[in-house]
């Protein structure tokens, strides 16, 4: 099946990412900085790979004779905006220079992107990827750059992109919030009296980058990978509560106040010296109200259409939390 590079591999996504790959007979090259925490990759057959997107010279080799890349690396949060343009646009860059210059034959190249690229959608309808981006941080406008600049290469190298949106599982810090406010009774909504999005299950995202490695589509195809059905956090709050036996209850947070929220968020986070992911920026996001996408088009070019459901989904990661005592 030949060797797939992974950068970012050590993270929540991109060691089921590295699991996936090994499951579908593919050898795993892991990119991982010297003083990255392993344990996520722990006990699996992954070949280890010391580099970092601003190391030219590292990417030259760790792309080298690889016959597909998986480009997963990415900040989720940082006290200086720049710094997303940095890791998100320009690694994205050097990636592609590497593969161009060290490994131009390479079968696939699969951009992990995100739905907060594409921004949210302006209504309950949802929209498919031919919806002009506008994305609301500075997050997801890094996400957008990373995105344009893998489409500059789409002539010369195979790319494909992956747009997923509330990634959650087995290993995630981020999603593990919401997952405790129900524990201890709480559905919050953010700006609105509901908020309604898709998720996508860690698992699912896994196999469909599997899927766009092995799939003979055409370069610059981009795809939402999300389950096809929506849920309003009410609900996803109610099958976490029966998941875990507990009853809970629908919490307002109005936006003034998830906005003050974000603002004393950053303050502490630039004291500490310690990014947080709740920013005035996230908060505008996580308050808008719809956050629907069309899961066809993966369904129909990838064959991609077993999506994981979010009560089967949650209740996996409600487990793990349990043995790790996250939860």
């Amino acid at each position: 099946m030949g060797f797939v590079l992974v950068t970012g591999a050590n993270g929540f996504v991109g060691s089921h990412i590295c699991e996936a790959l090994l499951a579908a007979g593919f050898g795993v090259r892991a990119l991982v900085r010297k003083s990255s925490d392993l344990a996520n990759l722990r006990g699996t057959d992954v070949s280890l790979y010391f580099g970092a997107l601003d190391d030219l010279e590292s990417l030259a080799g760790a792309v080298e004779g690889v016959d597909a890349v998986v480009n997963n690396a990415g900040l989720v949060k940082a006290n200086n905006p720049d710094d997303f343009h940095k890791v998100n646009a320009a690694g994205t860059l050097n990636v592609l220079t590497a593969v161009m210059s060290s490994n131009p034959a390479v079968r696939r190249i699969v951009h992990m992107s995100s739905t907060a690229a594409c921004g949210p959608s302006p209504s309950n309808s949802p929209i498919d990827e031919n919806h002009i981006p506008n994305p609301l941080t500075a997050y997801g406008r890094s996400k957008l750059e990373g995105e344009r600049i893998t489409l500059d290469f789409k002539s010369k190298l195979p790319v494909v992109i992956l747009r997923p949106s509330a990634v959650y599982g087995p290993r995630d810090k981020e999603m593990l919030s919401f997952f405790k406010c129900v524990k201890y009774g709480l559905k919050p909504a953010f700006g609105h009296e509901q908020n309604y999005i898709n998720f996508t299950y860690v698992k699912d995202l896994a196999r469909a980058a599997v899927k766009a490695i092995e799939s003979p589509v055409r370069s610059g195809s981009t795809y939402f990978v999300i389950e096809r059905k929506s849920y309003s956090y009410s609900e996803a709050g109610d099958l976490i509560a029966g998941i875990m036996g507990k009853r809970a209850f629908n919490l307002y947070v109005p936006a003034y106040m998830l906005g003050l929220a974000g603002r004393v968020s950053e303050k502490i986070a630039r004291l500490r010296q310690k990014p947080s992911i709740l920013t005035l920026d996230k908060a505008r996001e996580i308050a808008s109200k719809f956050w629907l996408f069309d899961s066809s088009k993966i369904e129909r070019e990838l064959g991609f259409d077993d999506w994981t459901d979010f009560k089967t989904g949650a209740a996996e990661t409600i487990a793990w939390y349990k043995e790790k005592g996250w939860l």
